[in-house]
């Protein structure tokens, strides 16, 4: 009876704390002025939370680097602010990029970050497919040991799990008593938007990994999503959509407007991605072709690497660079005189980081036109939208080369559109979904 007493006690504290809470809420927002509502979002739609971001088992949470690792550090920034924030992640290999600021509290856990991004599409047998594995299952038990301290000495009111496979243990562990809401980023389209494979070793992978999403979703107070298209996928799926919440990456707006470069000779086109198959690196190299012949003064960048490397290096291109894996500050500055930006995915382009980067940059974006792309970019407004093809996207390039009336307009487009990712926008819809599953779970 004592144990039943104490959970008794314990939610009957939780609901008071949140009714409190909503007062407040409703008492600021009575004092406030209307024009102070871009204020509202971030100091007053909710109280002080304890918030805690859990990592990728693969990469640390730093600067250095873009992806995941630097969506959670910039997203924790804005945050912190007004809120306590602790990130949970790998030990990085390099303090170089590492500091996410005084506010937010860095948590290491006793495994040594990855080098490269290294889930493979292929059974690997090998002894460094094996000891991969084997890491893999490391870093998770460790990262989750770590968490689970971090609980004892901190009252967490949100968890924010950005891997399956560290939210596995987390939320099936998940005790009754457990107070604060979990909630789970899916941030990968694959598998939910990818179609089954038909070989053996990959359709086991795709089904693992799909019946394992299922359950840390059926486990998580609520699920975080980066676009419409996703959140409709992973619903087929047999995930309860009404538990998942569509909220896109945030963008660092730039102090100072950044002009784009004059649409003069030699015209440069880049391209940033990881090279592989779903961001279409086959539609990229069969459209350098074609710009070969079309248009020699094109130079083109590709910023990556990935195990499609040898269709660039392969391919007999011309006036095309490779730069492989550099430094994200590298990368940016290389970017500035780039004139148009390729994104290619023949399944879903938005809302990547590249992509918010260049429209932020002023860039004459073409992309392809799946997935949630036409509900963010609007062909000729802010962007050129073509087919998946390599035709189409050498013709795309052709035209905003061609047309210097379409190429300032994109630009100017791609400007005022990321500005409404800046990451303080962003940062108010993610509290209103923490606010919404601190709620829920309360009940």
């Amino acid at each position: 009876m004592r144990p039943n007493r104490r959970i008794e006690r314990r939610s009957l504290r939780e609901r008071m704390r949140l009714l409190l809470r909503d007062h407040r809420i409703r008492e600021a927002r009575e004092e406030t002025p209307k024009g102070e509502a871009g204020a509202l979002e971030m100091n007053v739609a909710s109280r002080r939370l304890s918030i805690c971001f859990v990592g990728t088992p693969w990469l640390a949470v730093q600067g250095r680097t873009g992806g995941i690792p630097k969506t959670l550090l910039e997203l924790s920034r804005v945050l912190a602010r007004n809120h306590e924030v602790h990130i949970v992640c790998p030990t990085p290999r390099s303090v170089e990029g590492a500091r996410a600021g005084p506010e937010v509290q860095l948590h290491y856990a006793p495994v040594l970050e990855v080098r490269h991004y290294p889930i493979r599409d292929y059974l690997d047998l090998s002894l460094p497919g094996v000891a991969l594995v084997l890491r893999l299952v490391f870093a998770a038990i460790v990262m989750a040991a770590l968490y689970s301290g971090l609980r004892r000495k901190h009252e967490l009111d949100v968890t924010y799990l950005s891997n399956k496979y560290v939210a596995a243990p987390l939320l099936l562990l998940r005790g009754k008593r457990t107070t604060g809401a979990f909630i789970y980023s899916e941030r990968n389209i694959w598998p939910w938007l990818h179609p089954a494979p038909i070989e053996g070793w990959a359709r086991l992978r795709y089904k693992a990994n799909v019946f394992l999403g299922r359950i840390v979703c059926q486990r998580s107070d609520a699920v975080h999503v980066l676009s419409e298209s996703l959140r409709d996928a992973m619903a087929s799926h047999g995930v309860d959509g009404r538990i998942i919440a569509p909220i896109p990456n945030g963008i660092d707006i730039p102090q100072r407007k950044i002009d784009p470069p004059p649409l003069s000779p030699p015209i440069r086109v880049g391209f940033v991605g990881r090279l592989v198959e779903v961001k279409g690196v086959r539609i990229l190299v069969g459209a350098i072709q074609k710009l070969n012949v079309l248009r020699p003064d094109v130079q083109f960048d590709v910023f990556g690497d990935g195990p499609l490397r040898p269709l660039l290096d392969d391919g007999k291109l011309q006036n095309c660079r490779i730069w492989g894996d550099r430094p994200r500050e590298e990368v940016l500055h290389a970017l500035r005189s780039i004139h148009i930006a390729l994104f290619l995915s023949p399944i879903e382009n938005v809302p990547s980081n590249a992509l918010l980067e260049a429209l932020a940059m002023g860039k004459g974006v073409v992309a392809t036109d799946v997935g949630d792309t036409k509900r963010v970019l609007t062909d000729g407004r802010n962007a050129v939208l073509c087919a998946p093809d390599s035709a189409a996207v050498a013709n795309a390039v052709d035209v905003l080369c061609r047309t210097a009336g379409l190429y300032e307009t994109v630009t100017a487009g791609a400007r005022e559109l990321a500005a409404s990712y800046a990451w303080e926008k962003i940062a108010g819809r993610h509290l209103t979904l923490y606010e919404s599953a601190l709620a829920s779970g309360a009940a």
